[in-house]
């Protein structure tokens, strides 16, 4: 389940954090003149991969869940075996991931209190 969600139009970057039992956050990079993605994945412990050349269709399954409704289930089977290559990333610091979720949901909120 998606718990904040947020499109960088200038970076072109979607940036998602979930609720879920194995991934926490990711990050979806429009890639300029092609329909395919590259989207990292942080995991709760928090390793994190980057899958490239990822399907626009595959990736709005992973974000939606698939049909299992698990962020999980959908990862290995539309994103991992769909991908051209993938990597490990240097781990994710959790605490300073967590502090920015709740900075942007303390200015939506703000935002939408119209303070």
């Amino acid at each position: 389940m998606i718990l904040f969600r947020e499109f960088n139009e200038e970076e072109k970057i979607d940036r998602i954090w979930y609720q879920s039992s194995m991934i926490v956050y990711s990050e979806c990079y429009d890639k300029p003149d092609t329909p395919l993605k590259d989207v990292t994945v942080v995991f709760k412990n928090g390793s994190s991969y980057l899958y490239k050349d990822i399907n626009v269709n595959d990736y709005v399954s992973f974000v939606h869940r698939g049909l299992d409704g698990s962020n999980g289930k959908a990862l290995n089977k539309f994103i991992k075996p769909n991908c051209s290559e993938y990597q490990r990333l240097e781990d994710v610091d959790m605490a300073e991931l967590q502090r920015k979720l709740e900075e942007k949901q303390k200015a939506m909120k703000k935002s939408e209190s119209g303070d």
